[in-house]
């Protein structure tokens, strides 16, 4: 997610309208609309300032490891293009990433709600990976990834694939229970 798209979120999470943030920070309501668009740049003392009236926190972290938003986002343009087979591997991307980071980087990339995907599986395997190895790190998840859109129904075919079986054995439970059958095989780094 891009600096404009995070700063938006960031507001929008805390219920708060381009005019609050404007208020709390001395930063005209134009600018920070301008910031949000895209459509200026922002100055690191400017980002600082709305960080601090936003209440959150700036750190610069080194290496990369893909935010479940930009999955998200990512996943619903190829879904939107028809593409799910690209959809399908920037998924099992987002397990590979989150089973090589550090459990600071993933609390971090974890820690923004990603927007619907547009298919509730997508949706569901986003927040039951999450969960899967935050638990597995012996984390808290966040809020979002427990959340009622965060589940789908079984269905015999989901995240482009349909499923057998032998793949529900091998899919671990908190999985299931998002309502994903995505088995530790398909899983399973090459």
């Amino acid at each position: 997610m891009q600096l404009n798209g995070q700063l938006k979120k960031a507001r929008e999470q805390a219920g708060w309208t381009q005019k609050d943030v404007a208020a709390r920070s001395g930063i005209a309501h134009s600018a920070i609309s301008r910031y949000e668009s895209g459509k200026a740049g922002v100055t690191t003392g400017t980002l600082e300032t709305l960080a601090d009236s936003l209440g959150v926190t700036l750190i610069a972290v080194p290496g990369r490891i893909n935010a479940a938003a930009d999955v998200a986002q990512f996943i619903r343009a190829q879904l939107a293009d028809g593409d799910t087979a690209t959809a399908f591997r920037a998924l099992i991307q987002f397990s590979d990433d989150l089973r090589a980071g550090d459990s600071f980087r993933i609390a971090l990339t974890l820690a923004v709600e990603p927007d619907p995907t547009g298919d509730p599986h997508f949706d569901a395997a986003i927040a039951g990976l999450a969960e899967l190895r935050l638990r597995e790190l012996g984390l808290e998840s966040p809020a979002w990834v427990t959340a009622e859109g965060r589940y789908a129904p079984i269905a015999e075919e989901s995240l482009g694939y349909r499923w057998y079986v032998r793949h529900y054995d091998d899919t671990d439970p908190i999985l299931i229970e998002h309502g994903v059958i995505l088995p530790r095989e398909t899983l399973a780094s090459v």
